[in-house]
């Protein structure tokens, strides 16, 4: 009778070695994955903080290239522009307007360190209203993707307007298109 309790008592301590094994596995796989969404979320807040900036760099550099270039931007002509420690040439074309005149002026660029590059594309687009009538532009959702107002924008006679729309990725514009690139926009109207 003996033998027979200790063969019981051995399926039973082996029954309870399987449970408690089982639970510290699967307090262990839930840690991990727990450690795994944290490193996600972490990395994700990172790309999403390096596309802001890149967005807010890129809006300094076209607003203040709006500023100081402004004549020649209100003509339509080339112009040279330095940010990032790199010289941009935007391309320029010319929007057909009934009154007055309209340009967007588009360029792009890769700027950061090596290891934590990031792209800005800026967009400006300028109206030189005629003195005597509103300028308007249609097609602004083409012009400029994602334009939350509707696909005309206006300018009062004789005034200047200016609408400037930069997006800023987490990575360099060569890289943009693979996955988990994180995008973010700033809208800018004057």
């Amino acid at each position: 009778m003996e033998l027979r309790n200790t063969t019981s008592q051995n399926g039973f301590a082996l029954l309870m070695a399987l449970v408690v094994v089982s639970v510290v596995i699967s307090i262990g796989l839930s840690v991990l994955d727990l450690s795994i969404k944290q490193l996600r979320l972490s990395t994700n807040s990172k790309d999403s903080e390096l596309a802001f900036h890149a967005a807010g760099a890129g809006l300094g550099c076209a607003r203040h290239y709006r500023t100081i270039e402004s004549a020649d931007m209100e003509a339509g002509s080339n112009i040279s522009v330095s940010c990032f420690s790199v010289t941009l040439t935007p391309s320029v074309t010319a929007l057909s307007v009934t009154d007055g005149a309209a340009y967007l002026y588009d360029m792009e660029s890769t700027w950061g360190s090596l290891s934590s590059q990031r792209c800005s594309q800026m967009k400006t687009l300028v109206f030189v209203s005629a003195t005597t009538s509103t300028t308007t532009v249609t097609g602004m959702e083409t012009l400029i993707p994602g334009y939350p107002y509707g696909d005309t924008k206006s300018c009062e006679p004789g005034a200047r307007c200016t609408v400037i729309s930069v997006r800023g990725y987490s990575r360099a514009c060569s890289a943009i298109t693979l996955s988990g690139t994180v995008q973010r926009e700033v809208l800018l109207e004057l």
